[in-house]
């Protein structure tokens, strides 16, 4: 059996084209999943009401408004407008494309992981069901833009783990520092991932330099020699230079229109200002530690009929979008975070540590927010990293026990995906029976 530890270079022999075709049906697959019905709210809702205007504004005359967050993802969503117009398409048309090509990132990164196909198509499945880039894919706002370009950054680091040679280790790591640079210009948040995983690579540096070796040394030790470094220059390259360059470039078009390299300084004393300030409350604010448990999801949409329409009932129904995980996959996916993290620490794996530090370097830098206001939306990044370690957690199996969890785990977590759909996509609607049938708890209403 191919286990975690153990598993061989390469890509179980594919070529690089047919693995593109199956990325690019993976991605097709995922743009046709995500379309139906993402213009029914033909009004902005929930911050679209904030970047829809910044990008009709940005497009009008270069200002850039909302100054709290970097420009990439607000430029993104220009983008869309310019393209197919200003109406409910061209709002939402990046966000679209970005959330399929965040499930073909997740493709991507569980075949770096476990160099199986099979495995590498179930994580990106339990990434479409999951529900919670299906809902980012369907609106304007900035989080799916942040989730594609770190889960790209996470498909190179471990592709360039993973690298035969000292050349396509570095080009491919260059990639990752480069899309942890774009991260980080859609919202400072992206910056967690490059911390953790330029921890992770430093560890492996200093691990390797006091040529650590454990009385129980396996060949697939994280580590291990076996992965070519990419040395002091290499390293300052991709994960120094190669993000500022790309963070950096996001900011131009604001220092043109300034005239002035300060711009780009000033930008920043701004946000800082903003990032460190204190906010009003908010309905809908939660704190970092609850959001494993799904305590307090985030309702972008919940537009019910007037009592002149005569109110909302079974056949007047809400038009209704909540950001909400798919339970199942939520809590499944995050008991076996708790094995990655063991199989990491403990049996020393590379796979699974790349997972777990991924997960928790997104997620933990919450606990010393010093705006004091959070969202169930800020774990998002993280809800990305169960899909591949329910992928690794499943490859550690023997037959037929890998394929009997794979398949189960897969029609439980769309039979769950199917029954929210009402409260996931507006255009469906939802009366006060199901919706009482789908707030589980006081605290999702």
């Amino acid at each position: 059996m191919t286990t975690v530890a153990s598993a061989p270079r390469g890509w179980l022999g594919l070529r690089p084209l047919n693995l593109t075709l199956i990325g690019l049906a993976v991605f097709l697959v995922a743009l046709a999943a995500f379309a139906p019905g993402f213009t029914a709210a033909n009004k902005v809702y929930f911050d679209e009401t904030w970047y829809v205007p910044t990008a009709r504004q940005w497009l009008l005359n270069g200002q850039m408004l909302h100054p709290e967050h970097p420009p990439l993802a607000k430029m993104l969503i220009a983008a869309g407008m310019k393209l197919f117009g200003d109406n409910p398409f061209g709002w939402r048309a990046m966000a679209l494309v970005f959330g399929a090509l965040t499930v073909t990132g997740v493709w991507f990164w569980a075949l770096a992981l476990t160099s199986d196909v099979a495995l590498a198509l179930f994580a990106a499945a339990l990434t479409l069901v999951d529900g919670i880039v299906f809902v980012q894919a369907r609106i304007a706002m900035l989080d799916i833009f942040l989730l594609c370009f770190c889960v790209l950054a996470l498909a190179a680091f471990t592709a360039g783990e993973n690298a035969a040679t000292k050349g396509a280790a570095l080009r491919w790591h260059l990639v990752a520092g480069w899309c942890l640079g774009l991260a980080g210009a859609c919202k400072w948040s992206g910056w967690f991932l490059a911390y953790g995983l330029i921890g992770l690579k430093l560890t492996i540096a200093l691990l390797r330099n006091w040529r650590v070796r454990f009385e129980d040394a396996r060949a697939g030790d994280f580590y291990a020699a076996d992965a070519p470094a990419i040395g002091v220059v290499g390293g300052v390259a991709a994960y120094l230079v190669a993000p500022f360059v790309a963070y950096f470039l996001s900011y131009v078009p604001q220092l043109i229109r300034a005239h002035s390299l300060y711009e780009f300084v000033a930008t920043h004393e701004n946000m800082i200002a903003i990032m460190t300030g204190k906010s009003a409350d908010h309905p809908y604010k939660s704190l970092w530690w609850t959001w494993p448990v799904l305590w307090r999801p985030v309702w972008y949409l919940f537009d019910a009929p007037g009592k002149a329409a005569g109110g909302w009932s079974e056949t007047g129904k809400a038009a209704a979008v909540v950001g909400l995980p798919n339970p199942f996959v939520l809590f499944a996916g995050e008991a076996a975070i708790l094995w990655t993290l063991y199989a990491g620490v403990i049996r020393r794996a590379r796979a699974p540590l790349i997972v777990a530090v991924a997960f928790f370097a997104q997620w933990l830098p919450w606990a010393v927010n010093p705006k004091g206001l959070e969202f169930y939306y800020y774990f998002y990044p993280s809800i990305l990293c169960l899909g591949p370690a329910l992928a690794l957690a499943a490859g550690a199996l023997e037959r037929p026990w890998r394929d009997a969890f794979a398949w189960a785990t897969l029609g439980v977590g769309l039979a769950m995906f199917v029954f929210f759909l009402p409260v996931l996509v507006s255009s469906i609607g939802v009366g006060p029976a199901g919706f009482e049938l789908r707030a589980w708890l006081p605290s999702w209403r």
